[in-house]
This record gives structure tokens, sequence and C-alpha cells, in this order.
């Protein structure tokens, strides 16, 4: 039922008119509005640098994000319900973070933790542990998209006296790390890893780690024994893993759109056909003035009765943005309208027209057919049941 009403009000949205409530619906309403609903992590070090995940709802490529009054070091748009912030550096104790959209700000509490001073033990007298061989293990070449975490990576690590038999040796301090290939490592992101198991003389640590930019990085492993200095894994045979990063491909449903006008036409073969118009409403997107971020709109024409996402008569031609139309109220310009037209088919006979909408820069489509006022129909809300009828002489 609560499925039904969103799909009501976005029809509504989008053709303008009074919202009604089903009766006797006696649910709470779906919140709308800007929001946070979670943040991954909660708490990083003062000094900054951590990787937030923020999801929630109605966010828009105009967000921008603040922790404890500093704007993030970088901050990313992955969608209207999630967005990264990389922390600026903060004093310990609670922050708030904070999402500040055109349509209002929201906030969410994030904590700074001390940062830990490395403490040497005590000289004992013995001679100091080394680091006998690590090695970066399988797998060492990764392809990946962005804004997702790679598999998981190992490195064995062997420190005589130390790592031999079960459990942690003891005194060890372990890190993954990468940056941009061919870069100094010492340049590169490095955060803390953990024991994971033994492997005869040597110990074995496995982790992964979020990768946000397009391209091609390094990573690797690098250990510490008794806070000595740092040794860096390489291959068996001597280079660091590979990364080749590919752009995120992350797909957004259309909310609403429909075919505006004609609700037929007719014309002869092998022609120009008249303007068709279309509307499409998409929340955060298409309201106010200008053309929506993103959006794109096809006019289509095929056989009639067949399905335009898969069979093969049916043609697509680009429509051009035209106007802003209104919704719910007068002055909101919540819709975008776009106006095209299509080829005729060269045989005479009946064939269905309708419209493609992308709200994603056409990494998915949502089919339109007749709606609005004047054709009088559910265009997208109600699923692909009433295209126009293209009559050709």
């Amino acid at each position: 039922m609560l499925a039904l009403m969103r799909v009501l009000l976005i029809a509504l949205a989008a053709c303008g008119g009074d919202i009604i409530p089903p009766p006797g619906d006696s649910a709470e309403p779906t919140p709308t509005g800007l929001a946070i609903s979670a943040l991954d992590p909660t708490e990083g070090p003062e000094a900054g640098g951590t990787l937030v995940r923020v999801t929630g709802q109605a966010f828009t490529t105009s967000a921008a994000i603040t922790v404890g009054g500093t704007s993030c070091a970088s901050t990313t748009f992955l969608s209207s319900t999630e967005m990264l912030c990389v922390t600026p550096p903060g004093a310990e104790g609670e922050a708030e973070l904070q999402v500040d959209d055109p349509s209002g700000s929201v906030a969410a509490t994030f904590t700074y933790l001390p940062t830990v001073v490395d403490t040497a033990p005590e000289d004992t007298g013995d001679p100091p542990a080394v680091i006998d061989n690590c090695v970066l293990l399988e797998p060492t070449s990764l392809a990946m998209e962005a804004y997702d975490y790679t598999e998981d990576l190992s490195a064995s690590v062997t420190v005589y006296g130390r790592t031999d038999g079960e459990g942690e040796g003891p005194g060890l301090d372990a890190q993954v790390g990468h940056g941009d290939a061919g870069t100094d490592p010492d340049t590169w992101f490095w955060e803390t890893v953990y024991y994971t198991s033994s492997d005869g003389d040597a110990d074995v640590y496995t982790d992964s780690f979020y990768m946000e930019d397009v391209g091609t990085s390094e990573f690797t492993f690098r250990f510490r024994v008794d806070y000595g200095e740092w040794t860096i894994c390489t291959t068996s045979s001597g280079s660091y893993g590979s990364i080749e990063v590919s752009p995120a491909e992350v797909e957004i449903d259309v909310d609403y759109c429909h075919v505006q006008w004609p609700c037929s036409t007719t014309a002869s073969a092998g022609v120009e056909s008249e303007p068709i118009y279309a509307w499409i409403y998409q929340y955060e997107v298409t309201q106010g003035e200008g053309q929506g971020e993103g959006v794109s709109m096809y006019v289509g024409v095929g056989n009639a009765g067949t399905d335009p996402d898969t069979d093969a008569s049916w043609a697509w031609y680009p429509m051009d943005y035209n106007v802003d139309t209104d919704g719910l109220s007068q002055g909101d310009m919540a819709n975008d309208e776009y106006m095209g037209s299509f080829t005729t088919p060269s045989s005479p006979g009946a064939y269905d027209y309708a419209v493609r909408a992308s709200a994603d820069y056409e990494l998915s489509f949502s089919l339109c057919d007749l709606g609005g006022d004047a054709c009088n129909y559910g265009g997208s809300a109600d699923g692909y049941d009433d295209p126009g009828i293209c009559t050709v002489e």
C-alpha cells in the first residue's frame, strides 16, 4: 500500500492536483525530505583523513558536507541516498557532521578520537628483532569499479623467534597502503591491518580498503617490529600490487514521466512526425529553472503491441529540452518538458510510439507512455500499457 501511495504522489507531483490519501490507511507516510540515516564509520582520528559513507535521502549534487564546521577534505556525490566525506582535522570529542543542501540542512554525530603516540618498549639488552621477510600474496592484480572495497588482500611476514608457531608474533605492527602508480610509498594512504593466521614460520595479515579514484594505483603492505623502521613488502618478483579502477555505474530510477502530447498522430510513410512532447519529474533534479542534470529523453516508434525494451522494430530518436512545467503548485517548475520527433515507418499501418527517459546519464532507462491531463492515462506510474498510436498512410 505504501509503495502504491508513493507512485500516486509522484504522479500528482508531475501532473498537478491535490493529494488525497486513500481511506482507511492509517500508516505513517514515508519521509521524503533531506535526511541522514547513518554514518560509516562514526569515528576516526583527530588528524582527519577518515573516509565516511553518509547514507540518507534527498541528497543532490549541490550538497556540501562539513564536520565541526569545517568542509570535508573531499566530498563525493554517489546518489540521492549516498555521499562520501574525507574528514578534515578536528578536536578530540564529538563533532557535528552536517549536510547542507538547497532544500535544507541535516546533521549527525561524528567522534574524533585522540591521537595515539607510539611508545617504544624499554631496552631489555636483547638484540633488536628484525623483519627477515615480508611478501605480498595473491591477488596482486585487481580490476574494479570506483566507490567500492577491494577484495581481501594478504601479506606474510617472518620475524625470527616471533612469528614461528601458532598465534600472532609479539611487537608487530602492520599496515596496508595504496597510491598512484609510480609514486613513493611514503606518500601513500596507509591504514592499520590485523593478524589473520599463521603459516609455518610466518604470520599472515589480510584486509581490504576502499577505492574512490579512477585510474591505475599500486598497493602493498608494510610491517615493523618493536616500533622500528617500516619494511615494505613486494611480490615474489619484487613489485607492488596493481589496481585498475574504472568509473562506477550508479543507476537511478526515474521517478515519473509521460508522453504529454499528442495522444495519437497520423502521417505519411518515411517522413518526420509532428513534434512529440514528454514530461519528466525527478526529485531535486528537474525542480526549478533549467534542464535537470543527468536527464535525457528519447522518442521511439515500433510495431504495435511489442515491448520497446526488447523488440528490434523500435527505433529511438533524441529529444531536446524544451521548457519547465509546473507540478503541484503554480510556479514550482517541478517537471522538465522535452520535445522531439521520429521518422515514421516505411510501410502503411498502425504503430506504437512512446518515450524513454534516463536520470543517470543514460546508464538506465524507464519507459514513458501516455499521461497527463491531455492524454488521460497514468504515464510511468502504472507501468507501460498505453502507448501512443501512429497511423502511417
